[in-house]
């Protein structure tokens, strides 16, 4: 039978086991090993990492010697922007496959098939195409009317009299349209452009992904 005064005696013993421990234990752990490299080239360890040797990298070790932690020595301002160089380059790669990836989404649940790609674009070109050609009838028109126009102005000033304000805006005014019209069926020559080249390099991603094997017809 165990003496009563042994069993309050040993719970003592442990609970302050315990305690001396707690308190302890924070200091094993500060008193890891560091090693480092001296300026000469020669390994050092202590208990305590020199200042000058701070952002140069250094191990921690254990008792037995062997490393459990490293730490990276500092990089310098070239080191670092190549690495930022490296990660945006990395970041943008990602972005551009991620964007791709919803663009191949798109063109694969829009067509059915190939042939609606080329009806499609083809149907665009047709519509652009009759734009142009009204739009250059309305612009013949124009330059007829403003020689028209011009001719008046010139009889006017040929019989010695001013030409005439109300002739002056209309000329001006068909000048202007005369612009609009050919920056209008410029943009639509680039539209058109635009359109072909879009729906080619489309065609040509689509027969990919839906057959990598099969070229593309011209």
């Amino acid at each position: 039978m165990i003496n009563p005064t042994l069993k309050i005696g040993f719970g003592i013993f442990f609970k302050t086991s315990l305690i001396v421990f707690a308190l302890t234990a924070p200091i094993a752990e500060a008193a890891k090993i560091k090693c480092w490299t001296n300026s000469e080239g020669i390994r050092e360890c202590g208990n305590v990492l020199p200042p000058e040797y701070a952002q140069k990298g250094h191990e921690e070790v254990n008792q037995q010697g062997l490393t459990i932690k490293r730490h990276e020595r500092a990089l310098n301002k070239e080191e670092l922007a190549e690495r930022a160089r490296i990660k945006a380059e990395k970041e943008a790669a990602e972005k551009a496959r991620i964007e791709q990836q919803r663009k191949d989404h798109i063109l694969l649940s829009t067509f059915a098939s190939e042939d609606e790609i080329i009806m499609t674009r083809d149907g665009k070109i047709t519509t652009i195409k009759t734009e142009i050609r009204l739009t250059r009838a309305s612009l013949t028109k124009a330059k007829d009317r403003l020689r028209g126009l011009r001719k008046k102005a010139a009889n006017q000033q040929r019989n010695g009299k001013p030409v005439d304000e109300t002739l002056k805006k209309e000329i001006i005014q068909t000048e202007d349209q005369i612009t609009n019209y050919q920056a209008f069926i410029q943009t639509k020559i680039d539209e058109q452009s635009k359109i072909v080249t879009q729906y080619d390099t489309d065609l040509k991603r689509y027969q990919t992904l839906r057959n990598p094997r099969k070229r593309v017809t011209p």
